[in-house]
């Protein structure tokens, strides 16, 4: 006689009208602004909807070392770009590879939960388009906490994992309440919601600087304005945006990082020393024994004045694994 079935109904996946994805906005938008100066994408398609890959050959011509480069919420992953370069200026014979997470920058909005399986599917995507069957990952953030799940579940696919001020453990009380209720209970107040996560993310209203259109035409990357281009243009951004920060992996992976920390896979966490999101004494707790903190640094220091010094240290990383 067969067991009772449990009584439980699977979510089902949205579809909204006739879609199942937001698109992400076409490659003029941004070249309208941006000009032709940064890196254009390819695109992988697939069920879930198109991922956007930055693929970065080794300025020396040879292969020798795959990074993939994980972007964190909000900036795309053209945001990592000038610490690609500063990694590529170190070891000419990395090759890297970035790509922008589901609702960010040219990468589509799935219409399912962004749970942490989705962007894992992204990584595997990536992997198998370079046929590359490991790789050297780099996370930032958001990007932190997916690598910490991915390498935990997939250490094969691994050969080391490199922390940069990692999202996953930030404590739920440095949001505010008003952040903490609409995150749970944003039904009927969805847009309230994504105001409120886009601003704690900004720290306040979101300012362009005033000298952007000359950094822009130097190649330099300007975070701000990726940002207020997505928002602009990317309609499932804020969705995105939103569902990641409840579902993804944001905070309450104590226990992912913890057994990650006791896992064979090379590790190290890289961080600024006025980040809030993460401390040297929230990863030693857990058991992490290699961690570097650069001093003076706030959430945003793979950009700017130490890109190169967070480069220098993971580049020391891999070189001390040699």
């Amino acid at each position: 006689m067969s067991e009772p079935v449990t009584p439980l109904e699977l979510p089902r996946r949205m579809v909204w009208g006739q879609r199942k994805t937001i698109e992400a906005p076409s490659y003029e938008t941004f070249t309208s602004v941006f000009g032709h100066k940064l890196p254009k994408p390819q695109y992988l398609e697939s069920d879930l909807g198109t991922t956007a890959l930055y693929d970065l050959p080794p300025p020396s011509g040879q292969s020798k070392r795959h990074v993939l480069i994980i972007h964190g919420l909000n900036t795309p992953a053209l945001g990592l770009l000038p610490l690609a370069k500063e990694l590529q200026v170190l070891d000419p014979d990395t090759h890297v590879a970035l790509f922008d997470l589901w609702g960010h920058g040219f990468s589509d909005t799935p219409l399912v939960a962004h749970a942490p399986q989705i962007f894992h599917f992204q990584i595997f995507q990536v992997l198998g388009f370079l046929q590359w069957t490991r790789a050297h990952v780099v996370g930032y953030s958001f990007g932190g906490s997916t690598a910490v799940r991915f390498a935990l579940h997939n250490p094969w696919a691994v050969l080391s994992v490199a922390l940069l001020a990692p999202a996953g453990l930030c404590h739920e009380e440095l949001w505010g309440e008003q952040v903490q209720d609409l995150v749970h209970n944003s039904e009927g107040r969805q847009g309230e919601a994504i105001d409120a996560v886009l601003g704690w993310l900004e720290g306040g209203p979101l300012v362009i600087p005033t000298d952007w259109k000359e950094r822009v035409n130097a190649g330099e990357v300007v975070a701000e304005l990726l940002r207020e281009w997505e928002l602009r243009e990317h309609s499932g951004y804020p969705h995105s945006v939103l569902s990641m920060f409840r579902e993804g992996g944001v905070s309450g992976c104590e226990d992912d990082f913890r057994k990650f920390a006791q896992s064979p896979v090379k590790k190290i966490g890289v961080l600024a020393e006025l980040d809030a999101v993460c401390s040297k004494t929230q990863l030693t707790d857990l058991g992490f024994d290699d961690v570097e903190v650069v001093e003076k640094a706030n959430h945003g220091f793979v950009r700017g004045t130490t890109t190169g010094d967070v480069a220098q240290i993971v580049y020391r990383f891999w070189t001390k694994q040699s």
